[in-house]
């Protein structure tokens, strides 16, 4: 049979704790008691998938025989429970099964009792225990909203007990299993006391470690070293990772840590910055780009896995669960053949960092798909690749719909014959929750890779919404910015305004993932820790994902002030004799604005300044928390950012990007820095 202690150990926790007057004195004046036991084992199984074993899925699945349009695909879920400390003569005895939601279904559940031996690490459809006649149904689950079973014509006494849930009708119903922190299955017993009711002893109850019983709210303990950079004491990365909300980064290879492991002052990175660089091909523009990642002195030995062991540290400290790797070899380029080292570099640094796998695909009409195959195929049985809770490897690709559903549905056929099960969450070029039906039958989710200015991020909240009345997920993007000297466009972020927009407005549509957009691409639009930026954007992103996975806002512990603004206005004058492209210009989206933008969180009441040369501009905050400070750029002059509280300066920024008149390039990205000074990834 499945494990007693966790669960027992629960119980008499909850007999305890839960009983205003203590057991005795409860059962004196037979006042009804209420305990709720935490399940020693849960699990789901699914007749698509006999033999398969889901004890590590965050999530419990049921769903009909028919589930996502297929033939035998049945899914069940199965929880067990060891119920202790129940008086024997107690009366007006309940039990009800509570579970939670991960999203909004009409679908129609049954509990039933189940008999026989089973546990969540054998238990598979082929070996699943017999399910009774129902007991109790369900019809209707609301997201992150609990659900209850009356099962009370189950009760016999202390004891082990085992539900199984089964759906007759609607989508699949997904919910949260004990892997993910307090929201998983409990089961509640309401009792009246007899009039000599014993008190239970702890002699009744078998041992249990006390980490077995999942506590209702995560813990929020800083880890070592890294919450002392943030402004709030961000939880540790496993607590984070207990969350069923998820971040990734999209990591581009062709732009890595570094491309050649040369000296920074004359390694490609250097050159593409130089307009005069990669042989003047970019001079017409002053550049290939106009930022870099942080940089780091030439390495011996495996640099490329050392290099990503470092970007993974730095994406940890940001509370992010893993990569979307853009993955495929060539011949080339080698930049791109390094899926290897990036798995390892995850693997050796924290074995629950996870790479999603973004397959690159050839686009002419129904090209046959055995390059891609090939090369998924590379990171097939890796620990670090990323899972589904229903154990199947999502393949998130960059504009999909360059080939048809079906062209991907016999992409993932021939994988499952490799013995690669996959499921397709596709990063549609432009989605805001219209269109795309044909695709539902073939994604388990649904994504785009967005926009970059602000007015248009409703269009998350949108799609979260779309993604949940058709049975999907929802990966909203979120991105700091996007600006191509080489192509002569960039669109208006208004400072940060569309990162942090992005984060609200993927919260306000419940996404279940958020994907950053991009880690690395330094040709448009990147949010790794950069030469121009520091770690101010990663330090936002921190804020932000641990609101996103927590639901509540961070509170602030430590005063830090941030910075946002270009080098000069959008419509200052530049050299024609040099940029002879033309200007960089908004193609579309919103207009341009031209402001400083001083992003400070305080931990209590105080005045903000924005100093630019005589230009002096304060604000009043009220209360703890972050607030948004922008005033127009002046030219000619370098902002000095001030904390003040009782006429006394608490903290200063200056900024290293002065605000220049006039320019020979255009630089229209957002410079950026400021923050709790401290020990860094690099």
């Amino acid at each position: 049979m499945f494990s007693q202690g966790r669960a027992a150990l629960a119980v008499l926790v909850a007999l305890v704790c839960a009983i205003p007057l203590g057991a005795a004195q409860a059962s004196a004046q037979s006042a009804p008691v209420s305990v709720v036991v935490q399940p020693a084992n849960d699990v789901f199984i699914s007749q698509i998938a006999p033999t398969t074993i889901y004890s590590t899925a965050e999530w419990l699945s049921v769903c009909v025989k028919t589930c996502n349009d297929a033939t035998n695909a049945e899914r069940r879920t199965l929880t067990g429970f060891t119920v202790a400390g129940i008086p024997k003569n107690a009366t007006n005895v309940t039990m009800t099964l509570q579970v939670q939601s991960t999203r909004t279904t009409d679908t129609t559940v049954a509990a039933h009792k189940v008999t026989g031996t089973w546990s969540e690490t054998t238990t598979s459809w082929n070996n699943k225990p017999t399910f009774g006649a129902a007991l109790s149904t369900h019809t209707g689950f609301t997201a992150n909203t609990a659900a209850g079973f009356d099962v009370s014509d189950a009760y016999t006494g202390n004891g082990a007990y085992s539900f199984g849930l089964t759906a007759s009708s609607g989508p699949v119903a997904v919910l949260y299993s004990t892997r993910t922190t307090g929201k998983g299955p409990s089961l509640k017993i309401t009792y009246t006391p007899g009039t000599a009711t014993p008190t239970p002893t702890p002699s009744a109850t078998p041992s249990a470690t006390p980490s077995a019983t999942p506590t209702a709210t995560p813990t929020t303990t800083p880890p070592a070293g890294s919450s002392q950079c943030l402004p709030f004491d961000k939880p540790s990365a496993a607590t984070l990772r207990s969350y069923d909300k998820k971040v990734f980064a999209f990591y581009f290879p062709p732009y890595p840590l570094s491309v050649d492991n040369k000296d920074p002052s004359k390694d490609q990175y250097a050159t593409w910055l130089d307009p005069a660089g990669s042989n003047g091909m970019y001079a017409a523009q002053g550049g290939h780009s106009r930022d870099r990642p942080l940089t780091r002195p030439v390495r011996s030995g495996n640099w490329r896995q050392a290099d990503f062991e470092v970007e993974i540290r730095q994406a940890i400290a940001m509370g992010l669960d893993g990569f979307i790797y853009e993955h495929h070899t060539s011949a080339s380029d080698q930049r791109f053949n390094h899926i290897a080292d990036l798995l390892a570099a995850a693997k050796a640094v924290d074995p629950g960092f996870r790479i999603m796998l973004s397959p690159d695909f050839p686009t002419t009409k129904d090209a046959s798909p055995d390059k891609p195959i090939a090369d998924l195929l590379l990171a097939k049985g890796h620990p670090s690749v990323y899972h589904l809770p229903d154990g199947t490897i999502p393949l998130a690709p960059f504009y999909p719909e360059r080939q048809s559903p079906a062209w991907w549905d016999n992409l993932r056929a021939k994988l499952a014959e490799q013995g690669m099960k996959t499921s397709l969450v596709p990063i549609f070029l432009d989605w805001s929750g219209s269109g795309k039906t044909e695709w539902n039958n073939s994604v388990v989710g649904y994504s785009s890779w967005g926009v970059r200015w602000e007015s248009s991020t409703d269009g998350y909240r949108k799609a979260g919404i779309e993604s949940q009345k058709r049975g999907r997920f929802y990966m909203a993007p979120a991105a700091l910015e996007d600006v191509r000297p080489r192509d002569k466009r960039y669109w208006e972020p208004s400072n940060s305004n569309t990162l942090r927009q992005s984060f609200v407005k993927a919260m306000e549509g419940d996404a279940d993932i958020v994907s950053l957009l991009t880690w690395n691409d330094y040709a448009e639009s990147w949010l790794a820790p950069s030469v121009e930026r520091g770690y101010a954007p990663a330090d936002v992103i921190a804020y932000y994902t641990t609101w996103f996975k927590t639901g509540k806002a961070p509170s602030v512990a430590r005063d830090a002030l941030y910075y946002f603004h270009r080098s000069h206005r959008t419509d200052a004058p530049f050299d024609k004799t040099k940029q002879t492209i033309g200007p960089i210009a908004i193609p579309y989206g919103d207009a341009a604005t031209n402001n400083v933008e001083l992003l400070a969180f305080v931990k209590s009441a105080g005045t903000l300044v924005v100093k630019q040369g005589t230009d002096v501009q304060t604000k009043e905050v009220t209360a703890p928390g972050m607030v948004s400070f922008k005033v127009p750029m002046v030219p000619g002059t370098t902002p000095v950012f001030e904390l003040k509280r009782d006429g006394k300066t608490v903290q200063t920024v200056t900024s290293k990007t002065p605000i220049e008149k006039s320019v020979v390039y255009q630089d229209l990205i957002n410079h950026a820095g400021g923050g709790v000074p401290c020990s860094r990834p690099l």
